[in-house]
């Protein structure tokens, strides 16, 4: 039911604009003991400098009744105005709603440049800021119990953008930084949605800071990529690595995606494997 609800409402989010022209994308992966996520994404350019691009997702910890009936939802919409050919402003916010002790809201801004056509090797290189706080409400510890009062923190953030392209490579990288929580969460306390960049799976836990990129080489039908991630938990201040390796294929306007993600491979104990499957088209 709330797998139909998500795809309702990106559907009734896109009809308006069915005359622009865009990108639609969904992905979803699965792993073990029955995690399963999907996220949905509609970029839509109205031809006038100005490009939306609603998403939304949702993930479950397990198959087990419980986890069905508390699946996590997130909703977001994201809105940039093309100043230049060249420089690009943004502003989104985020929503997920209360489910299992967890809600929060987020908001930001940003903006994106494009150095030059070409610099170089380099082609269409890039570099953006994006800066934005979310709002953290916590009614229930981690193992499910209720707090004697609920846990409230708001967390201040940046984000650093760059890439560009190299032949047939492309190159896309990313640092997050938490500069601030007004109220440093506790041990027993987490957060239940945590993304990490150019990574499918949902992850839990405060990050204090995030550093990611992927690589990828396109040819005409099939694009292999590789995503690397470090990134450290705020609590316990130790870091985790993901990666994520696949294979795209484009037939006409439409990509077809299989992947794996792995969180932690050089820690057996805390190894986890996901498999990866998405599908874009343009219009």
């Amino acid at each position: 039911m709330l797998r139909l609800r998500f795809l309702l409402t990106l559907v009734l989010l896109i009809c308006p604009w069915v005359y622009s022209y865009g990108q639609l994308h969904f992905a979803s992966v699965h792993g073990e003991r029955g995690y399963a996520a999907m996220r949905g994404m509609g970029r839509l350019d109205l031809d006038n400098g100005l490009i939306l691009t609603p998403s939304g997702g949702y993930y479950r910890m397990s198959d087990s009744e419980e986890d069905k009936n508390g699946a996590i939802a997130k909703a977001a919409l994201l809105a940039e105005y093309e100043l230049t050919d060249n420089f690009r402003l943004a502003a989104g916010a985020s929503y997920i709603p209360k489910k299992l002790g967890f809600q929060n809201v987020g908001y930001g801004i940003g903006g994106r440049y494009t150095l030059c056509y070409r610099c170089g090797i380099f082609k269409y290189p890039y570099i953006g800021v994006r800066v934005g706080q979310v709002r953290y409400r916590v009614d229930s510890d981690i193992r499910g119990a209720a707090l004697e009062s609920r846990f409230k923190t708001v967390s201040t953030g940046a984000s650093v953008l760059a890439g560009g392209e190299m032949g047939r490579f492309l190159l896309q990288t990313q640092y997050d930084k938490v500069i601030k929580y007004n109220n440093k969460p506790p041990h027993d306390i987490t957060s239940s949605w945590t993304e990490i960049p150019f990574i499918t799976a949902v992850v839990q836990g405060f990050v204090s800071d995030t550093l990611a990129a992927r690589l990828a080489y396109r040819t005409r039908w099939v694009t292999p990529y590789a995503v690397y991630a470090r990134y450290r938990y705020l609590v316990r201040g130790d870091r985790a690595i993901a990666v994520a390796a696949g294979l795209a294929l484009h037939v006409g306007l439409t990509t077809l995606t299989g992947g794996v993600e792995i969180f932690e491979p050089n820690r057996e104990a805390n190894r986890k494997t996901y498999f990866s499957l998405s599908a874009s088209t343009e219009f």
